[in-house]
C-alpha cells in the first residue's frame, strides 16, 4: 500500500469522505469511527458522516463539528424492501453529488450493498468495514453484501483476511485494520490478597454477547464465596427476554447481590479499573473491542475460543482462551486459579497491558484507514497537486 502523502483533490481542498453508520447507538463501531475522526488529518479529508438515528454518535459528531444526516436503512435484500433500497441507494448517490463526495466508507457491512450501489452509480470509489467473525464469510453472505466488488475491504483480523481471500477475485484488496482503542486514562492498580473477586462483562446483551453462558458457567464460583461479584455492563434490546431469563436464574439461587446488571455506562474505565478481570464470549466477533480496552487497562481476560480471539490474547501469558461448550467448564477452572493464584493473573494482567499498547492503538488504526482512503482516491486522479 502507498504511503499517505501531502496530496489533496485537484481544487487544492480536502477530499470528502463520506462514512456511513447504521446505528448511533453506543458500540464498538461507533467508537471506533469518533477514535477514527479524532485523529482524521482536516487537511487532506474533509468527512461527512450519515446515520440512521440520533444518539451516542450524533452527540459525538457534534462535539467533533462533523456534519450528519439521518437516512433510514432497511434490511438488505428481500423482495419487501426492495423498493425502500431502490430510493436509498438514489438518496445516497444524491447525496454524493450535492456534496461533492470523493469516497464513500460503510464502517459496518451491514449497510455496505446500499453504499457500494451508490458509490457506483456516482462514480467514486468505496470501503466496506467488516468487523464481525468467520460466522458472518459464508460464500452466500459474501455474495450477499458484495464484499467483492469493493474497491478496498477493511477487516478487523487476519484470520478474516484469510477467509474472505478464499471466496474473492481479488485477495489484494483486503487490508487488515485492527481496531485501535484509547489508552487508558489511569495506570492500574491491583488489589494484591483481597477476599473480593470482582469479573467484569462488558457489552450489549443478547444471545450472541453469550452472557447467559458466562452466567451459566460461573454460578458455582459466586456460590463458593460470597464476596465474588459479576458485572454485566451493557445495554439490552427492548423486545428480547434474554436479560430477563438471566435475572430470574440469579434469583433462583438467590445471587442477586453478587450478581449485577449495570446497563448502559460511559465509566467503563472506572469499572474496568475496579474489577480483577474481563470475561467475554461471543459467537460472531473474532475480536471484540472491550477485550484490548480491558487489555489496556492492565486486566487479564477470559475469552471464548472463538477463531480469532488468539490474535490478540496470548492463552496463559495475557488471559485464558476456554470452550464455554467443555464440560469441564474451564471457565470456572479460570475463575478458581485467579482467586487463589493473585499474583499470577496479576502478572498476566500487566503482560496484557504491555501487549495492547504495542499493537492496538487507536493512531495506527486510522492511520491506516486513511492510507487506504488516499491510495483509492490517487487512483481515481483526484489527488492532482493544485496549480
Amino acid at each position: 500500500m502507498k504511503t499517505m502523502g501531502s496530496q489533496t483533490n485537484n481544487a487544492g481542498k480536502p477530499w470528502r469522505v463520506l462514512i456511513v453508520q447504521k446505528f448511533a447507538s453506543l458500540g464498538g463501531s461507533q467508537k471506533s469511527l469518533v477514535h477514527h475522526l479524532e485523529l482524521l488529518d482536516r487537511s487532506r479529508f474533509e468527512p461527512r458522516v450519515i446515520v440512521s438515528n440520533r444518539g451516542w454518535l450524533t452527540e459525538k459528531l457534534d462535539e467533533l463539528r462533523v456534519p450528519w444526516s439521518l437516512v433510514q436503512f432497511g434490511h438488505w435484500i428481500n423482495l419487501a424492501s426492495l423498493p425502500r433500497n431502490l430510493l436509498l441507494i438514489a438518496r445516497l448517490k444524491k447525496y454524493i453529488r450535492q456534496h461533492g463526495i470523493h469516497l464513500i466508507h460503510a464502517n459496518e457491512h451491514w449497510i455496505a450493498p446500499p453504499c457500494y450501489w451508490a458509490a457506483r452509480r456516482a462514480g467514486v470509489p468505496a470501503i466496506c468495514h467488516f468487523r464481525t467473525g468467520l460466522e458472518d464469510l459464508t460464500p452466500r453472505r459474501i455474495r450477499k453484501y458484495l464484499y467483492g466488488r469493493f474497491d478496498r475491504v477493511l477487516v478487523v483480523a487476519e484470520v478474516l483476511r484469510k477467509a474472505l481471500a478464499k471466496e474473492i477475485s481479488d485477495p489484494e484488496k483486503i487490508i487488515v485494520v485492527r481496531d485501535g482503542v484509547e489508552p487508558f486514562p489511569m495506570e492500574p492498580c491491583y488489589w494484591g490478597k483481597r477476599r473480593t473477586r470482582v469479573v467484569i462483562n462488558v457489552g450489549a446483551i443478547y444471545e450472541v454477547k453469550g452472557q447467559a453462558k458466562i452466567l451459566e458457567r460461573a454460578l458455582p464460583w459466586l456460590e463458593e464465596n460470597r464476596r465474588h461479584f459479576l458485572l454485566f455492563v451493557g445495554g439490552t434490546r427492548a423486545d428480547s427476554d434474554y436479560v430477563g431469563s438471566m435475572k430470574r436464574a440469579v434469583a433462583e439461587q438467590g445471587l442477586q447481590k453478587q450478581v449485577l446488571f449495570l446497563g448502559s455506562r460511559e465509566d467503563v474505565p472506572r469499572l474496568l479499573r475496579a474489577a480483577d478481570a474481563l470475561a467475554a464470549y461471543s459467537t460472531v466477533e473474532g475480536i471484540p473491542r472491550v477485550v484490548m480496552e480491558a487489555m489496556f487497562a492492565g486486566r487479564p481476560v477470559m475469552v471464548s475460543d472463538t477463531p480469532g480471539m488468539d490474535e490478540v490474547v496470548v492463552d496463559g501469558e495475557t488471559g485464558r482462551i476456554v470452550n464455554f461448550d467443555d464440560a469441564a467448564n474451564p471457565l470456572l477452572q479460570a475463575l478458581r486459579d485467579m482467586t487463589s493464584n493473585h499474583s499470577g493473573w496479576e502478572t498476566m494482567g500487566r503482560r496484557a497491558r504491555a501487549r495492547a499498547l504495542k499493537r492496538y492503538s487507536i493512531r495506527a488504526m486510522s492511520d491506516a484507514i486513511q492510507a487506504a482512503y488516499a491510495e483509492l482516491l490517487e487512483q481515481k486522479n483526484y489527488g492532482k497537486k493544485p496549480n
